[in-house]
């Protein structure tokens, strides 16, 4: 019994540090201060009154005495954490349990659309306690699925989105055959069809691009392996379009919407969208629930006709307005989201919502908000409404006219009284939808429909495939004394070379050189290019408005006998992709290599 005991050796004291030890001071035999020197040395009664409970911690140098981001309050981590990713915000809180409970995820907006994984992650953040408090804009998915009644189908339209990416493989494997021809004699007889079926790579075309072992052939490469075949994406997307249609039929996401604005008592923001699904192999607008959901590889059209022939796109359009929510103006389908959202805002007991957001300038041809067509009608009224009693900072349309050609006097006028009911209003964004592809042939409005009264409280204004006068553009800018920012994104000017953008920015450097307390706002314009490009300029402008020596106009007042009036000079600005701002190329480096290849071509 008790055989297992041990006697343990007695705890020794331990001696506290000193004070010198603990300030971080190691203690010499032989003193270096000198006899001069030593009355200006501070005592530590003088150290300890300077820095209180934090000396002599604060001289330490050991490890246990140093500040780490443990130790940041909350507010300051809170603070940190809105500098980085949100990817970035989730991996700090797989750190530590302290940072798990003392760092909050970035939740600032959410997704309302037909399917579970978007609802799902709503009706889990309308019940987080914290979350719900957090979030600050709704998103409202106005897009839905195309239906594809046949396999064949569905692979026409899966095939038509990948043509561009398919003819940059064709591209770089007829050059590899090129390279690679007099080792391999047989590959040379190959066709197209040997290398590429049903858009995935052969096993012929696999070794080609082996050998190149370049960035490109690597992402061919790998974004073969994950690619889902035809048939399983659409046996999936059957699936999806059958949910989707329950769901509609339902009206569950028009109740999800109504339920998200009672239940957000911080949301400022409401955006109606189509760019929420993008064609498979394009980077998604918005990262939303229902694109994580989804299986790596998976192969689905795009949703909208923006990518597609005109023919194309009206099919779909009628396709799609069929289904479109009641009532209609004038024998036109309203879009399902916009008289959905509009009434779940006037539904508020005290709406305070600030900015309303039609998201659709890459796409306003098939985009159609026919609400200023007829005073009487109700998506006039509903507007109307919810502009007298909703707090709109910031706005932004897409009008339809009356008819396909031009936008008559009551259409102007019914759009001019809709944004004079915007009393708080300081950003607008317009944009005019017009069918028509002949862009140039636009005539120009009857009348400016921004309202006078308006002007002096607007911070920053945006126009879109807007024609006005360059007098009505010049009286609207110098009313708007407030004005910071000013975008003219594809507005023409069919006029005489001598009077348009040249005659109204000259006009503009006069006003602003020679007014005194004016807001000098920057500018930003942008024209047309081929395909889905456009020539940007922005600080050409400004420094051709407010620079004092007098650099060079960014517009042609006789442009070449082959350019439209008023193009942006060739060499100025970016070449700018509309689809992705971020990708884009100066100009100049854009004509210096077309004009190589024209000379290499001529060789």
């Amino acid at each position: 019994m008790f055989t297992n005991l041990q006697i343990r050796p007695a705890k020794t004291r331990r001696r506290k540090p000193s004070l010198s030890i603990r300030a971080g001071v190691s203690k010499r035999r032989v003193s270096t201060v000198s006899a001069l020197s030593a009355s200006i040395v501070p005592s530590v009664s003088f150290m300890e009154g300077l820095f209180g409970d934090e000396f002599p911690e604060a001289f330490g140098s050991g490890a246990q005495n140093r500040k780490t981001i443990t130790d940041l309050p909350s507010e300051l981590l809170e603070i940190v954490c809105q500098h980085i990713s949100k990817l970035d915000i989730k991996r700090l809180r797989l750190t530590s349990k302290h940072l798990a409970a003392s760092v909050y995820l970035r939740i600032d907006r959410v997704y309302v659309s037909p399917n579970r994984a978007n609802l799902d992650y709503l009706h889990q953040i309308m019940a987080h306690p914290t979350y719900k408090n957090r979030v600050l804009e709704i998103v409202w998915d106005d897009a839905l699925l195309n239906e594809y009644s046949t396999l064949d189908d569905f692979r026409q339209a899966v095939l038509a989105d990948e043509r561009e990416v398919t003819r940059a493989i064709e591209s770089r494997l007829e050059e590899a055959m090129e390279l690679y021809g007099d080792e391999n004699p047989e590959h040379r007889s190959l066709s197209v069809a040997d290398l590429i079926e049903d858009g995935r790579l052969t096993e012929i075309a696999k070794g080609i691009l082996l050998r190149y072992d370049d960035h490109f052939s690597r992402d061919i490469l790998a974004r073969n392996a994950t690619m889902m075949s035809i048939e399983d994406s659409y046996a999936l997307y059957q699936e999806l379009y059958r949910q989707e249609q329950e769901l509609v039929e339902q009206q569950i996401d028009a109740a999800a919407l109504h339920e998200a604005l009672a239940s957000f008592p911080n949301v400022k923001r409401i955006t109606t969208t189509i760019d929420v699904w993008p064609a498979w192999n394009v980077s998604p607008r918005y990262n939303t629930p229902y694109h994580r959901s989804l299986p790596m590889g998976f192969r689905k059209p795009t949703i909208w006709p923006w990518l597609r022939p005109p023919q194309e796109a009206e099919r779909i359009y009628d396709q799609w307005s069929s289904r479109a929510a009641k009532p209609k103006d004038n024998g036109e389908p309203l879009p399902r989201g916009y008289g959905v959202v509009v009434a779940a805002i006037l539904a508020m007991p005290n709406p305070r919502i600030e900015e309303f957001i039609v998201e659709s300038e890459h796409q306003a041809r098939q985009y159609h908000h026919c609400f200023v067509a007829k005073a009487a009608s109700h998506n006039y009224q509903i507007t109307r409404q919810m502009f007298q009693r909703t707090p709109l900072k910031h706005v932004k349309l897409t009008v339809t006219p009356s008819n396909d050609y031009l936008y008559d006097e009551e259409s102007l006028t019914n759009l001019q009284s809709l944004l004079a009911e915007l009393r708080y209003l300081e950003h607008l964004d317009l944009s005019l939808n017009d069918k028509r592809s002949a862009r140039t042939l636009r005539r120009f409005l009857e009348f400016n429909p921004i309202p006078e009264a308006l002007r002096p409280q607007l911070r920053t204004l945006t126009l879109r495939n807007i024609k006005l006068s360059p007098q009505d553009l010049l009286d609207l800018f110098t009313s708007s004394v407030n004005l910071q920012h000013v975008t003219l994104y594809h507005c023409f000017q069919r006029i005489p070379p001598q009077y348009g953008f040249p005659w109204l920015f000259h006009k503009l450097r006069k006003h602003y050189r020679d007014t005194k307390d004016v807001s000098k706002p920057s500018f930003r314009v942008a024209a047309p290019l081929s395909g889905q490009y456009s020539q940007v300029v922005n600080d050409e402008v400004d420094a051709f408005l407010y620079d004092e020596d007098e650099p060079e106009c960014p517009f042609s007042k006789m442009p070449p006998p082959d350019k439209k009036p008023n193009e942006i000079k060739p060499h100025m600005g970016w070449k700018v992709w509309d689809k992705d701002e971020s990708v884009r190329e100066r100009m100049a480096e854009v004509i210096e290599r077309e004009e190589m290849q024209e000379r290499d071509e001529e060789m």
